[in-house]
């Protein structure tokens, strides 16, 4: 009986480790910094974005590289070989804490604390984290959009 027991207790956590590593749902409009924007992932092909993501309604080869930016419906998406920035620009995307388009920037900078470097062009100022930044309206202090990498490359000039 206590063999029962003991075979009982181990396939229950098999289950339940089975049941805890099933995959995420990507399709949640998520930006995850340095990961994801919804869907569409830092690091995945061309093959697995169009995939994903269908026919872009627009594209533009990125001047000096061998990259293209790939424009969807509230998305614009670089990549070469594999996809390597992500710009959300439409509210229906946000973080965890709720920072997307439309946001208020001290909603942003309070979720997120001191930026890495703050950046102003023309009338937007980019704040950056490292992994995620946000452009900011300077007239309405709005979010404009939020921007993934890996790395992002504001503050090297």
């Amino acid at each position: 009986m206590r063999m029962v027991r003991k075979l009982s207790v181990v396939a229950g956590f098999t289950v339940l480790g089975a049941c805890a590593s099933a995959p995420p749902n990507l399709n949640d409009n998520q930006i995850v910094r340095g990961e994801r924007v919804g869907e569409v992932e830092l690091g995945m092909s061309l093959i697995e974005l169009f995939a994903v993501k269908g026919t872009p309604r627009h594209t533009t080869p990125i001047e000096g590289t061998r990259a293209t930016t790939y424009t969807y419906d509230g998305l614009v998406i670089a990549a070469d070989e594999k996809v390597y920035w992500i710009i959300a620009r439409d509210p229906r995307y946000r973080t965890d804490i709720g920072v997307g388009t439309g946001a208020e920037q001290i909603l942003a900078r309070g979720a997120y604390g001191k930026p890495k470097c703050v950046v102003t062009k023309g009338d937007e100022t980019l704040y950056d984290y490292s992994d995620i930044y946000f452009g900011v309206d300077n007239k309405s202090g709005k979010v404009t959009k939020v921007g993934i990498m890996r790395d992002t490359q504001t503050c090297d000039g």
